[in-house]
């Protein structure tokens, strides 16, 4: 699986690479033909104060997944885009199973 982490407004540090890495794990568990990820993260500074954004493209034998989440904390943001994508994965494989015989 080819894995493209880019930062926009910032350097991320080993140790947010890494928890990136972990997450991107997680999915390999729900489906085997992840043929690639990309993941977008972007400090954001708005009027008030700065937001996190995480943004993962999922590249899968068919259409392409997408998932985005904001929060305060790289962490948080990083963790609900999986969850969108797991649920996105998990939605596609019961349309596939219906349309089986």
């Amino acid at each position: 699986m080819k894995t493209d982490i880019q930062t926009v407004g910032f350097d991320a540090n080993q140790e947010l690479l890494d928890f990136v890495n972990d997450r991107i794990k997680h999915l390999r568990k729900f489906e085997t033909q992840i043929t690639g990820i990309d993941v977008y993260l972007k400090n954001v500074k708005n009027d008030q104060d700065e937001t996190k954004v995480a943004e993962m493209k999922l590249f899968l034998p068919g259409p392409t997944l997408y998932a985005e989440y904001q929060s305060d904390s790289f962490r948080e943001s990083i963790m609900e885009t999986v969850d969108k994508l797991k649920k996105q994965m998990r939605k596609r494989k019961e349309l596939q199973n219906e349309k089986r015989p």
